[in-house]
């Protein structure tokens, strides 16, 4: 085992121990300082709620954008904001584009200049 694995699997445990108020930090903090790792450096960050980021909301919001025809990236992404306006605007475009390549990739859109579509 490499020890970037072991030390990741004991932050990870950590982690757990931390946000379940479990026993036994002082196990893992003494694991940790042995192996040359401070623990009050390793960053717990807050546990992302469910319903965030669910599981292939983007992707169908972008194929939902794009079923009344071609659209540039920037419109794709107005849209998508007008239906999150939780999501940051700039986050909102980042994440459209990225979602939109991931859909070329897998064949289901299409880019012909600027304008994106639904492949045939």
């Amino acid at each position: 085992m490499q020890d970037k694995t072991i030390t990741n699997a004991l932050i990870i445990l950590r982690k757990q121990i931390i946000r379940g108020k479990l026993d036994g930090p002082a196990h893992v903090y003494a694991l940790l300082a042995a192996r040359g790792i401070d623990p009050a450096k390793v960053r717990v960050g807050p546990k992302r709620k469910p319903d965030q980021a669910r599981q292939g909301m983007m992707r169908l919001m972008v194929l939902e954008a794009l079923r009344d025809g071609p659209r540039t990236a920037r419109e794709v992404a107005a849209q998508i904001a007008s239906w999150r306006p939780e999501i940051p605007p700039e986050a909102t475009h980042k994440r459209t584009t990225q979602a939109m390549d991931r859909l070329r990739v897998a064949g289901l859109v299409k880019r012909e200049g600027r304008l994106w579509g639904l492949a045939q």
